[in-house]
């Protein structure tokens, strides 16, 4: 479970999980699991995967002990990853600016950008 906190300054929005429109302003989604989309118009879709205990063998490291966290997910956006792990509840705030720009950042937890194949082909 992770709280999610969104700080949105951008001129025409966004949605959350295809509900309605949120315009600029500061909104919190306490309690959240499993997968979510923030749509920003005109900018693509934020996704929110919910990986459970399940962790990414490719981003684990004993050099990292946040990475050997229980609960995880990954955060993606416009061909961008975010990887991150937590304990107990995750706190993820995401920033869109006034052009669409986004910022993440897992409070008191651990979290990196990683390079996750949108295709492959063999």
């Amino acid at each position: 479970m992770f709280d999610v906190t969104i700080a949105s300054k951008y001129l025409r929005g966004y949605f959350v999980d295809g509900g309605n429109r949120i315009m600029p302003d500061t909104s919190q989604f306490p309690h959240w699991s499993g997968h979510h989309t923030i749509q920003v118009p005109g900018m693509g879709d934020i996704l929110i995967l919910d990986l459970g205990e399940t962790k990414l063998d490719k981003f684990t490291n004993d050099k990292l002990p946040w990475t050997k966290m229980t609960w995880g997910g990954v955060v993606r956006y416009r061909g961008l990853d975010a990887y991150f792990r937590y304990e107990g509840t995750g706190l993820i705030a995401i920033k869109i600016d006034l052009v669409g720009s986004v910022t993440v950042s897992f409070k008191d937890r651990g979290g990196m950008i990683v390079k996750i194949p949108d295709l492959v082909v063999e």
